[in-house]
């Protein structure tokens, strides 16, 4: 068991490794299924754990992200996420999101924006099935 860090192998070309981390599993399959469906420049390779940490493995592929799902009506999940946190390199959390910040802060407010209310013709009640849509618009389109 080790703690993960963001550099402690090399990368794979045109490889994308994300881990999804949390205790739903019909949840984060579903999520990691989703995923899979999207376009993507380079080979998406989705891994999904319980909890951290991993059990020490030669073949274990390099991580690039880790996501941690928490079901907001779980204690346990919270908790789950709070201690696997702990098997994280501090490393890891530097600079990771620095050039995604904007796009990623533009996509939450606008996410608000319609969940409040405040854009018309699109409801907080089918934001979920236009973004699980392939066919349907995305959020830059809203």
């Amino acid at each position: 068991m080790s703690v993960l860090r963001p550099l402690d192998k090399l990368p794979s070309l045109n490889t994308a490794t994300i881990l999804l981390v949390g205790t739903e599993d019909a949840l984060l399959q579903q999520l990691a299924d989703s995923m899979l469906k999207e376009d993507c420049a380079s080979e998406l390779k989705v891994h999904l754990a319980k909890s951290l940490p991993l059990p020490s493995s030669v073949n274990r592929p390099r991580i690039d992200l880790i996501v941690f799902v928490v079901n907001l009506h779980s204690k346990y999940s919270l908790q789950n996420t709070e201690e696997s946190l702990r098997h994280v390199d501090a490393s890891f959390f530097l600079g990771k999101v620095e050039g995604f910040r904007a796009t990623m802060a533009q996509r939450l407010v606008r996410m608000l924006q319609i969940c409040a209310g405040h854009v018309p013709g699109v409801s907080a009640l089918n934001l979920l099935s236009l973004l699980r849509s392939s066919e349907g618009p995305s959020l830059e389109d809203l």
